[in-house]
């Protein structure tokens, strides 16, 4: 193969210069180069008087432009990582001198800067060819809505674009600067609302990617959007909100969330102060009240917003406000109704998504964290959430009235994850759109392991990324190449099945186990361990109880303020 020059592209505002991966080497044969671009900016920076403000468009630049190096991610919290990480080293078996050296590997893992000037995003491609067509995925990063970016080592692969699909990951604010909703903002606002800068920021990218992905041989009229955590609840943000329709075609929801799906920006709802008292709450923290906050709140650096907001967590961590404008209404009462965006979509959780967000989260009923939990006895808002389901619920999880700490994890995994994710895929089938439920379950391979099918575990068997600390088997490998096989036909045609003719086997799904569409009245899901397969649901009884009490949550948010 010859040597190729550096791929080049043009946008809207400029010509870029990316990279082949991996480099062809003259002379050698080697597997079909991916073209990278990385560090593009899809908005323009929102520092200085931008802060808390919609993204603006990118600004044009003069002839061309180097995209070889990540741009800023955005400030983070940081808070809880050490704890998530350690649990995370510790419940894989190893033993404690390994778990430490990893440990400090892990924590010294380079990354980009932390900076204000964070909207950017990468195009992996596999071709530059304009009348390719490739089905497009925009990468949506997790991280509580307060940490993370899309350049994080799992994302940063080839394996997707390989599979003939162009990737996009993208930044966006976060925490603080992504999220606040202070009432002297809505000023600002043509809608007069505030808040949602982040939801506004991946708006804006999928915008930049309708309007650029054709340079680099993708489809505009075939995005699938797909996220995990924070992520995957961000992709159900975009599901709601109407300022993102049209702007994708499908969408993958991985582990999602529940920061902010029942935050209002002017009234407190369930256990959540509304958006606009939190962040007057969190100006009196950092020593501004009365008249005229906005300006003294610009004018403070980042490291001082970040100082006070990760000492004063309960007031420092903010998240996606329901304002009745971008984010209409909470994404449950959304699907409930029959009002989310008519695309196909596929949704699931993992086994054990508890067991290392226990340690993190201190509390069973996330929601309540930051009031007491007595020591050894059940959280007593659980026995007020459950009423009358609680009975049903200790005998489900035993041990639960005691703090047991395997029923904690169990019930905090079901209730964050598993019945939500159930949630959305029935009301999203009863809306008559096809729906795909998924339960990840490979578990690592240690006889002493403790943390099962972790939060998070399934990132780099969907994106085929190799994290040298944690290597796969032969058989870890072949289940991550049936995931990204569902995962980029699904892309391609809306089925992760995939066509009859698969050039690949000839086969539908180029061999794998047929994915069955979610059915409410058999409900199964396409159960992902070292042997694939459809599986009946087996955590019904635990997701009806927390779906009833989601139900009642809906209907209480339906009715007037006060009433």
């Amino acid at each position: 193969m010859a040597e190729r020059t550096h791929p080049e592209v043009d946008v809207e505002q400029g010509r870029l210069i990316g990279r082949w991966r991996p480099r062809p080497i003259p002379g050698r044969r080697s597997v079909e180069p991916v073209a990278v671009f990385r560090g593009v900016p899809f908005a323009a920076p929102p520092v200085d008087d931008r802060r808390w403000r919609p993204p603006a468009p990118a600004e044009p630049w003069s002839g061309r432009r180097d995209a070889a190096k990540d741009g800023p991610m955005a400030v983070q919290m940081a808070t809880g990582i050490e704890e998530f990480l350690g649990g995370l080293l510790d419940g894989q078996g190893w033993r404690p001198p390994r778990a430490a050296v990893l440990q400090r590997l892990l924590t010294r893992l380079p990354q980009p800067p932390q900076s204000e000037d964070c909207l950017y995003l990468t195009v992996r491609t596999p071709s530059l060819d304009p009348a390719a067509e490739l089905p497009v995925m925009v990468w949506i990063h997790g991280g509580d809505h307060q940490d993370g970016s899309g350049s994080d080592v799992y994302y940063a692969a080839n394996a997707l674009p390989a599979r003939g699909v162009v990737t996009v990951s993208i930044n966006y604010r976060l925490g603080v600067m992504g999220f606040l909703a202070h009432p002297e903002l809505r000023a600002e606002s043509p809608e007069g609302v505030a808040g949602n800068y982040g939801l506004l920021d991946q708006i804006a990218a999928l915008e930049w990617v309708r309007d650029n992905i054709g340079g680099f041989g993708g489809d505009p009229g075939n995005v699938t959007i797909f996220g995990e955590s924070a992520g995957g609840e961000s992709v159900l943000h975009l599901m709601t909100s109407p300022r993102a329709r049209g702007l994708f075609h499908r969408a993958i929801s991985q582990s999602a969330g529940s920061g902010g799906q029942m935050i209002h920006l002017d009234r407190p709802f369930d256990a959540r102060r509304s958006g606009s008292d939190l962040a007057l709450a969190y100006a009196e923290a950092l020593g501004i009240a009365g008249d005229d906050q906005l300006p003294r709140l610009r004018a403070l650096s980042a490291d001082r917003l970040y100082e006070v907001a990760r000492t004063e967590r309960e007031i420092g961590a903010h998240y996606a406000v329901i304002d009745g404008e971008i984010l209409p209404e909470s994404p449950l009462a959304a699907f409930a109704g029959g009002r989310q965006a008519p695309v196909p979509m596929v949704i699931g959780s993992n086994a054990d998504e508890g067991t290392l967000l226990r340690g993190v989260m201190g509390a069973p009923m996330v929601d309540y964290q930051h009031r007491p939990v007595p020591s050894g006895r059940l959280q007593p808002e659980i026995a007020e959430a459950f009423g009358p389901d609680l009975d049903r619920l200790l005998a489900i999880y035993p041990g639960l009235e005691r703090a047991d700490a395997k029923a904690e994890i169990d019930f905090l995994g079901d209730h964050l994850f598993g019945a939500r994710a159930f949630h959305y895929a029935r009301h999203h089938h009863a809306s008559g759109h096809r729906t795909h439920l998924y339960l990840f379950a490979r578990t690592p391979k240690s006889h002493r392991q403790t943390a099962g099918a972790f939060h998070a575990a399934e990132l780099p068997f969907v994106h085929g990324s190799r994290v040298p600390i944690f290597p796969m088997t032969k058989a870890d490998k072949a289940l991550s190449a049936t995931m990204m096989g569902y995962w980029t036909d699904f892309a391609r045609t809306g089925d992760p099945n995939g066509h009859v003719d698969d050039r690949r086997s000839g086969r539908p799904g180029g061999g794998r186990p047929p994915w069955s569409p979610f059915e409410p009245e058999d409900p199964r899901w396409m159960y992902l361990d070292h042997i694939p397969g459809m599986a009946p649901v087996d955590r019904l009884a635990q997701y009806e109880i927390f779906n009833a009490r989601t139900d009642r949550l809906i209907a209480e948010m339906s009715a007037p303020a006060g009433g």
